[in-house]
């Protein structure tokens, strides 16, 4: 390392932006700024640390060895940086900065806007990302520091991840509204087994705990359609196309204008935990322990009104 020359944040962050795009120009696109200038401050953070961090490759770039353990180090120091001040913004009265949230896309639909609209009206100068993806994705971009918090499933826990217990959902039938089923109190999984049925792929956790049922009782699922996106799922419920089994969270607005019925599955139930997950080697910024307090608001409320059917873990 040449100790005349100093780091700084900006640099960084054109490293970041480079590596991230995988080239010069789409980094210069991005950032607004001329392809010399963002070259120079390469070349002046590479003789900093007297290695080099990029192979050229004819139009892209590729990370050296010693570049992918800056992108690690790079990326946590700037977000150390944003949350600090945001932080001490905070401890000034005023809760600022950015967080992303994951959720996963049978709770999203049911949680999001309730959260957003109270978490904007507690913290406006906070801008409020969210993604959608499956327990595992949100699991490893969280570990990644893609995003500051997740709520996923807590089956398959990450080591590098923060957990905290949120709630244990029970899973339900989903029902076309005039079909006799929708006039019952609950169902018997055995039953339920033999109905034709709108389910995800076999990787989904609803499906493969489907799958391990059936498989205990000697039978196979009555499988009418593979469907990924369980909007299309309830809504081909809606159609008396079949039958699917979701978490009541995720039907509740179609339940309450009675497109769908939400039968609970008993003998035995379908349960998930599910859990806040945070990065385990950095702090939560305030903003983020903020959010995480909505989120619980936003759950307990659901669960005591019985839109959401489970049990509260905190």
């Amino acid at each position: 390392m040449n100790p005349n020359l100093k780091l700084d944040l900006r640099q960084l962050k054109t490293f970041i932006t480079i590596a991230d795009k995988g080239s010069f120009s789409r980094a210069s696109e991005t950032l607004f700024i001329a392809q010399p200038a963002l070259s120079r401050q390469i070349r002046m953070l590479e003789e900093a640390l007297d290695v080099e961090v990029f192979v050229r490759l004819g139009r892209g770039v590729q990370l050296t060895t010693a570049g992918e353990l800056l992108y690690q180090r790079a990326r946590a120091l700037l977000q150390e940086a944003e949350q600090l001040q945001a932080d001490v913004s905070a401890v000034a009265g005023s809760v600022t900065g950015h967080v992303t949230l994951g959720l996963l896309p049978t709770v999203s639909h049911g949680l999001a806007t309730a959260i957003i609209k109270e978490f904007r009206r507690l913290y406006p100068r906070v801008t409020l990302a969210l993604r959608s993806a499956m327990s595992g994705t949100l699991q490893q971009m969280v570990s990644q520091q893609k995003l500051d918090i997740a709520i996923t499933d807590d089956q398959k826990k990450n080591r590098h991840l923060r957990y905290q217990p949120l709630v244990e959902e029970r899973f339900a039938l989903i029902a076309p509204p005039d079909s006799d089923l929708a006039k019952r109190e609950a169902v018997d999984l055995d039953e339920v087994l033999r109905l034709p049925l709108i389910l995800p792929e076999e990787k989904h956790g609803v499906r493969a705990r489907m799958e391990k049922e059936a498989m205990a009782r000697g039978q196979k699922i009555n499988m009418a359609f593979e469907v990924s996106a369980w909007p299309l799922m309830a809504h081909m419920v809606n159609q008396n196309l079949g039958y699917t089994i979701l978490s009541s969270v995720s039907v509740e607005e179609m339940a309450a204008r009675g497109e769908v019925a939400v039968v609970p599955i008993i003998s035995p139930e379908i349960r998930r935990t599910l859990a806040i997950a945070t990065p385990g080697n950095i702090p939560p910024s305030i903003a983020t322990m903020k959010l995480t307090e909505v989120i619980l608001q936003e759950v307990a409320a659901q669960v005591h009104d019985q839109r959401w059917v489970g049990e509260l873990l905190f």
